[in-house]
């Protein structure tokens, strides 16, 4: 399921049958005493996501099926259903019920917002961390991609230079370009994972391209070639300048933030 592309970890809770249907038993005996109950419970929850296959839309079973089949109470559920939906691989919907997420790279987004806001990075780490996840994705999409991936590639890139050209470039142009290089990978973790880091920079990227289309062209265009090439050091090269770039918007856009105050 799309939802669960968000977690890398193993589902180590014991599965048993209660009343004909796969639950998860985290009664008194099952329980690990290194883990907070709600925690044991959302792993309890991702397993049973797992085990009936369900996918983007699905409905999951309710609080009370699911407090019954796990052998715990109704607030540790919805607790535990709530930590889910803050990671994105849920969605409650009040009054009717809770369904497997169509988007899980809000979840994402919202986790590594809360970070940036606790943690302020310098524009040397901003600048390091983009450089490390676009040139990972990107080198990884040099070895995978096919040839229908390149025209598309090469169609969001055509799409940029035509709307650069006519002065109607934003940043969905930019986030399309990567979004079909991280689509090249055929990899779901690296796609929510990218697709989530480039909607949380949008406004960055914004500033970027308004103040330097033509190198943000120039950039793109050196990116598609390095992938046709299959040439990942090319690529690495260009990342790490681009890279550069943004953190300076990224900055920018702090001062403009603080004179505002």
């Amino acid at each position: 399921p799309v939802g669960l592309v968000l977690y890398a970890r193993p589902f180590l809770t014991k599965s048993v049958r209660l009343g004909g249907v796969v639950g998860m038993e985290i009664g008194k005996k099952q329980r690990d005493p290194k883990k907070s109950l709600s925690r044991q419970v959302v792993d309890s929850i991702e397993e049973m996501i797992m085990e009936r296959k369900l996918g983007p839309g699905d409905v999951l079973p309710t609080e009370i099926q699911i407090s019954e089949e796990l052998q715990v109470s109704k607030s540790s559920v919805r607790e535990a259903i709530k930590m889910l939906e803050a990671l994105g691989v849920v969605e409650i919907r009040r009054g009717l019920c809770t369904v497997i997420s169509k988007n899980p790279e809000q979840g994402y987004m919202n986790v590594m917002l809360s970070h940036f806001y606790l943690n302020s990075g310098n524009e040397e780490d901003l600048q390091n961390f983009r450089y490390i996840i676009e040139s990972a994705y990107t080198t990884y999409a040099i070895h995978q991609a096919t040839d229908n991936d390149l025209a598309a590639i090469r169609e969001k890139l055509e799409l940029f230079r035509e709307k650069l050209r006519n002065g109607t470039l934003e940043a969905e142009d930019d986030i399309l370009f990567h979004g079909q290089i991280l689509q090249a990978t055929h990899n779901s973790f690296m796609i929510s994972l990218g697709n989530a880091l480039n909607e949380l920079f949008r406004r960055s990227i914004a500033i970027a391209i308004r103040d330097n289309p033509e190198v943000a062209l120039h950039d793109h265009e050196s990116i598609y070639q390095a992938i046709v090439n299959r040439d990942p050091v090319a690529a690495e090269k260009v990342i790490a300048a681009s890279a550069r770039q943004w953190a300076a918007s990224f900055k920018i856009q702090d001062a403009v933030a603080e004179s505002t105050l």
